[in-house]
């Protein structure tokens, strides 16, 4: 009896900053965290970049909004207020997401799989009614990114069975 065989998928994707366009945005919620799942044009459906929501001590949500602010969001009305300062309500939605672009980090992982880091940048430079993203913000921007990812795959487990460790001196008791 013949096999059928196909071309494997196993592709290696080079680490670094890629220019992606935004194909498919999912909300969703795992045990009250929530989250947004980014599928990008050009990419398999098993490379996704997720992006946990994230709140300051002052409980406003900050992670999922800066992802929203690099899209150069469709502005829904903006305000003048009394000291100058502009006011704008952007589209949030998933559906306002679709053909964004952005600047995405693929890593690899201990384990040897690529990933994206759901830190994102600006694409291009832009500027809209509320900020303006140049060159010089866009770099920080990515400096940051690249500095959390680093910091983060040195202090998490790859697998469940796997441990971090951590030196005694590093130990705060």
């Amino acid at each position: 009896m013949p096999i059928t065989i196909k071309e494997s998928s196993n592709k290696s994707y080079a680490e670094g900053w890629h220019n992606v366009t935004v194909r498919e945005a999912k909300v969703g919620d795992y045990n009250g965290s929530r989250y947004i799942d980014l599928w990008f044009a050009d990419y398999p459906d098993n490379l996704k970049c997720r992006i946990w929501e994230a709140r300051n001590k002052d409980g406003e949500e900050f992670s999922v909004s800066n992802m929203i602010r690099y899209s150069n969001p469709d502005i829904l009305e903006h305000t003048e207020n009394e000291n100058g300062s502009v006011t704008a309500q952007v589209d949030d939605s998933a559906a306002s997401i679709k053909g964004k672009q952005f600047q995405a980090l693929f890593y690899k992982k201990a384990n040897g799989y690529t990933e994206i880091s759901q830190k994102l940048a600006p694409a291009v430079p832009f500027k809209n009614v509320v900020e303006s993203y140049d060159e010089e913000r866009i770099n920080r921007i990515k400096t940051s990114a690249e500095e959390y990812t680093k910091k983060r795959n040195e202090t998490v487990p790859t697998s469940l069975n796997e441990e971090t460790s951590t030196s005694e001196e590093e130990v705060p008791f």
